[in-house]
């Protein structure tokens, strides 16, 4: 089994998206032998300073992360990135749940895909009556 279900996980990090990040689709296909699942992958960054002991200035750190959202089929991750397109137009905070970062800093979303599209879907139906 490619992908983790939640009896695989005995605990989870929430984390807010805010709207300043990048989206990425990627299609269902197989590199180097191996294949993967069509995803969605969002990647954000945050930037504080820190005081450099050395030359007594505040370096600015960044600390990218990549949250990846496992997609049943590539259509699906092509309706996600829209969705997630209009979450970050709108500005938007979203509310993931998700493991720790592994070691490429990627976070697997443990929210179910539909989840967002569903919410998506009802807000621009909203917009639509209120017009």
């Amino acid at each position: 089994m490619n992908s983790l279900s939640y009896e695989d996980i005995g605990f989870e990090v929430s984390y807010d998206l805010h709207p300043k990040f990048t989206v990425k689709s990627v299609g269902a296909g197989a590199f180097e032998g191996r294949s993967f699942n069509a995803s969605l992958k969002i990647s954000t960054r945050n930037v504080f300073e820190r005081l450099n002991q050395k030359t007594g200035a505040y370096d600015e750190i960044e600390e990218k992360i990549v949250f990846k959202f496992p997609c049943e089929n590539d259509s699906q991750a092509g309706d996600l990135l829209d969705t997630f397109r209009r979450f970050r137009s709108s500005g938007e905070v979203v509310h993931l749940k998700g493991n720790l970062p592994n070691q490429n800093n990627e976070v697997l979303v443990l929210n179910n895909v539909m989840e967002f599209i569903s919410k998506d879907i009802k807000d621009l139906k909203s917009k639509e009556i209120k017009k």
